[in-house]
């Protein structure tokens, strides 16, 4: 999976939304520091912005800011304070099965051999995540996707 790591479609991703974060997060008004707390606030804007999960996933379909940039900065705060890494399939998904946006994984180990799926490294798919708090409703919440990087 090493060339999910690091591919062209993968790092075309990464840079365009490194390059839009400093005008959202200008637009935004806040300051963003990458820390698990910040996830409570980043939860409360995409709840204030997005009346439900059709409007959030049309605005995604649309590569809009207002989702790709928080997706990428819930990645973010889980690499930098977890140590996950990105990850995304170096050609375009022809399965339904397949992920189809950048996730977040923990390295697996080398020569490791994974007898059992939850044994594989816990993967977080920020975009999941997103959409998630428009489907689980008020007790779901961001912050949870940390949990399972938290040992």
């Amino acid at each position: 999976m090493s060339d999910w790591a690091d591919n062209p479609r993968l790092n075309t991703w990464l840079a365009a939304q490194q390059a839009a974060f400093p005008a959202w997060s200008r637009e935004t008004r806040q300051d963003w520091d990458f820390t698990v707390d910040s996830l409570d606030r980043l939860e409360r804007l995409l709840r204030e912005r997005f009346a439900g999960r059709a409007e959030l996933v049309a605005a995604e379909e649309s590569g809009r800011p207002e989702v790709l940039v928080p997706g990428w900065y819930l990645g973010e705060v889980l690499n930098r304070n977890y140590g996950t890494a990105w990850h995304r399939n170096p050609v375009e998904p022809t399965h339904p099965d397949q992920p189809k946006t950048p996730f977040v994984q923990l390295p697996e180990e080398p020569g490791a051999e994974y007898e059992d799926e939850d044994d594989i490294p816990p993967v977080c798919n920020p975009f999941t995540e997103i959409r998630g708090l428009f489907v689980r409703g008020p007790d779901d919440h961001l912050r949870d996707a940390v949990i399972r990087y938290e040992r």
